[in-house]
């Protein structure tokens, strides 16, 4: 039997997923591996719009400082379009950290 332990680390502390293919979950690993980039391209996609949305209604003419560049991430952290994704994929993160300790994996009976 593989340490849960383990498994729980390399799905909390690596990428959603890894823990439940260390334990041999195929299916499971595979389904939460494409689901966790997905949310991830997503997040990152939106963050990119919102990010230049808002730096192109508030700041362009200026240059970017790193006090421009605060108040544009305050501003991007602070829509919904962004936290709800990112919301989404932090609960899929620790769902995924949380399955891989739990689950009992058991390997297959051989006849």
């Amino acid at each position: 039997m593989r340490p849960a332990l383990k498994a729980f680390f390399l799905s909390a502390l690596v990428f959603p997923g890894l823990g439940q293919l260390y334990k041999q979950d195929r299916t499971k690993g595979i389904i939460l591996l494409l689901l966790a980039n997905l949310l991830l391209a997503l997040v990152l996609l939106t963050g990119v719009m919102v990010l230049s949305q808002e730096y192109m209604g508030t700041i362009y003419p200026d240059p970017l400082t790193a006090a421009n560049l605060r108040v544009l991430l305050f501003r991007v952290f602070s829509r919904p379009l962004f936290y709800i994704p990112f919301g989404i994929w932090l609960a899929l993160w620790g769902f995924s950290a949380l399955d891989a300790a739990l689950s009992s994996s058991s390997p297959p009976e051989e006849e």
